[in-house]
């Protein structure tokens, strides 16, 4: 049996008999786990903060035959933002979903856990968390291998900057302004220059500066529906998390 002391977010938590927990954790060394957490759910627990969902906490686990419990484990960061916002919870969520749904069949990478960090931060405190959550799993699909050709002509390679810019999801790009090239696509999306711009910064941004952009909530609109279609038909998944907030009843205090 090894000990191993490592940083990690808790990207998810189920019940675990006599009220135990096993947690899904991301961490930068040895990529997503499932850890034991014994007797986290009781109320005296030292480590049930620590175990919360989101959290980022130091860990000290034991590992044998690649079965890991925690041993100690004390929290870095809470993140008590995202659980008291429904907004909030909602985008941690579906971005955890998708980070999730990669770390399982990637091997262990920094840049992933140095991504969701970045991106769970952001929306923690920014006014739009929604849509950052969908930029921050558009970057994932880029940085993934997964990017969408923005730069040129997806067939010839060749200038693509006519406005509206016009992108095929089934051919992954944009297409030039050759009419016998549209004409013979059977389907393409229309495109503004500021989302295209602004999906190329976040495509490329380093991840310090990755939500350090301004966009006009028409650009966040067209662009938070291309990265969602671009997510799921690359994925080949539907992703469900954020419905609960078109289904939310508007409430008005008077």
């Amino acid at each position: 049996m090894s000990t191993i002391t490592t940083k990690a977010f808790v990207m998810n938590s189920f019940p675990w008999k006599e009220r135990h927990r096993l947690l899904h954790l991301l961490t930068p060394g040895l990529g997503l786990i499932t850890v034991l957490a014994p007797a986290s759910e009781r109320l005296r627990s030292e480590i049930r903060g620590a175990t919360q969902l989101f959290s980022l906490s130091e860990f000290t686990l034991t590992e044998k035959q690649s079965r890991y419990a925690v041993r100690t484990a004390s929290v870095i960061e809470s993140f008590i933002a995202i659980a008291e916002d429904l907004d909030r919870l909602a985008a941690a969520s579906h971005a955890a979903e998708v980070f999730l749904d990669v770390a399982k069949h990637d091997e262990p990478n920094r840049e992933t856990f140095d991504l969701w960090a970045y991106s769970l931060y952001e929306i923690s405190v920014s006014p739009e968390p929604v849509f950052i959550s969908r930029m921050a799993a558009f970057r994932l699909m880029v940085d993934i291998g997964l990017k969408p050709c923005l730069e040129s002509c997806v067939r010839c390679g060749g200038t693509a900057d006519r406005e509206p810019f016009c992108f095929s999801f089934s051919e992954g790009g944009l297409l030039c302004g050759q009419e016998d090239f549209r004409k013979s696509q059977a389907e393409w999306t229309s495109l503004t220059a500021g989302t295209v711009a602004l999906l190329r910064y976040v495509a490329s941004a380093p991840y310090k500066r990755l939500f350090r952009f301004f966009a006009s909530p028409e650009i966040r609109s067209e662009a938070s529906g291309f990265a969602d279609r671009w997510l799921e038909e690359r994925m080949e998944k539907r992703y469900r998390r954020l419905a609960i907030l078109d289904q939310r009843p508007d409430i008005f205090f008077s």
